[in-house]
């Protein structure tokens, strides 16, 4: 213990209460909260499971560990900002306005690195852009592949293309059952903010470059002031998919005239 005080520079009576805090802060913690989304109302249990620090490329960033019980149940989020007297709850110093970003997982792209997808720079230029405001907060969704529709879908979509040519709402298409290829719900967002006490007087800036996503803020009281783009220039991998998010997603912003006329 003393050489831990005299690199850490911290007292031995402050080792031990910072241990007893670390203990608190593994042990589950559980609110529930209704949420509204697509015009349905329902309460769902929210779980802090556990927080720590990450030293990223990007910055230091607090990573909590929650488990919602929804369909997608585990929820990664990657905070910047103080934390409150127990260092349990983040403490935002604008009240205000709020930098957001819903990330939805990508093992593919995110862990892999699949060439075809840009969500891990959309990940990474999100942080980028979180760390330069100074304090905001990313939520990942690590089962939200394929627009929700599973890993298993999304590999085979990604076979799909490799072979037909064809691009990832084609793709989808071919293979999801009635069609609808994009079953993502964000109630546990919402949660999320609920948790952490962000009130509905808090604007959000929301890192995006889907509207579609502002939507459950809408239904929850909450309004989106403004949309951070989070655009990686496309390549000879990427136009295909950007395009497609574009023209048939209505995402905005992916793709310029002049890259589009070298895509088609």
């Amino acid at each position: 213990m003393a050489d831990i005080c005299e690199r850490s520079n911290i007292s031995a009576e402050g080792v031990s209460a910072f241990l007893e805090l670390l203990k608190r802060s593994m042990e589950p913690f559980s609110k529930r909260f209704s949420v509204n989304e697509n015009g349905v109302t329902r309460y769902y249990a929210v779980e802090r499971r556990g927080i720590g620090i990450l030293k990223t490329e990007h910055g230091k960033f607090w990573q909590y560990n929650f488990a919602i019980d929804d369909q997608w149940e585990k929820y990664s989020v990657m905070v910047k900002a103080e934390l409150n007297k127990d260092l349990l709850v983040p403490v935002f110093k604008n009240k205000d306005q709020l930098v957001l970003r819903t990330d939805s997982g990508c093992e593919t792209s995110q862990v892999f690195g699949d060439l075809t997808c840009e969500c891990r720079d959309q990940l990474h230029l999100a942080l980028k852009a979180i760390e330069e405001v100074g304090e905001g907060m990313l939520i990942n969704i690590p089962r939200q592949d394929g627009r929700g529709m599973g890993l298993t879908f999304k590999l085979a979509t990604l076979w799909i293309q490799d072979v037909l040519g064809v691009n990832t709402v084609e793709s989808a298409s071919l293979l999801a059952p009635g069609g609808v290829i994009d079953i993502r719900t964000y109630s546990g967002v919402i949660c999320i903010l609920k948790f952490f006490g962000i009130p509905t007087t808090c604007r959000i800036n929301l890192a995006t470059n889907n509207p579609k996503k502002a939507d459950v803020f809408a239904e929850n009281g909450y309004t989106v002031a403004d949309y951070i783009p989070v655009v990686i220039e496309p390549n000879e991998h990427t136009k295909l998919h950007l395009q497609a998010k574009q023209d048939h997603l209505g995402h905005k912003g992916l793709i310029k005239k002049g890259d589009k006329n070298e895509s088609e």
